[in-house]
């Protein structure tokens, strides 16, 4: 596989270096309504994905009817700014993403019913 740069600074602009590159476990993203909190949050998650191929993903929201509209969009897209979305399948219907190579899993839930999210697994790596 072809390794090819890419200025983050290109696709999202200044200002998110301390966040890319930051190691904490967890991480508080502030700023104001249209800064990019979840562009860049679904670029760096998609880079990590495809980093560490143990990993997979599960994106909580609220309500899980609300993914769609939204997270899975942004992820969507950042496969796309990244040039990598012929690497993923994406299956609309669950929603779910999957990373063609490894097999890993982006995977959509709602805490409307948190009893769904404590029985996850996958198939490849962990959650």
């Amino acid at each position: 596989m072809t390794k090819n740069k890419l200025s983050i600074a290109q696709v999202i602009g200044g200002g998110y270096n301390k966040f890319w590159n930051n190691k904490n476990f967890y991480r508080v993203v502030k700023g104001s309504r249209g800064s990019k909190k979840s562009r860049t949050t679904a670029l760096n998650f998609i880079y990590r994905l495809m980093k560490y191929e143990w990993s997979n993903l599960l994106v909580v929201r609220r309500f899980s009817n609300t993914n769609k509209q939204s997270t899975y969009t942004d992820l969507k897209w950042a496969t796309n700014q990244l040039g990598v979305a012929h690497l993923f399948k994406f299956n609309e219907s669950l929603p779910e993403i999957t990373y063609k190579p490894t097999g890993q899993k982006i995977l959509f839930r709602g805490l409307d019913d948190p009893l769904k999210i404590t029985s996850i697994t996958v198939d490849v790596g962990i959650l």
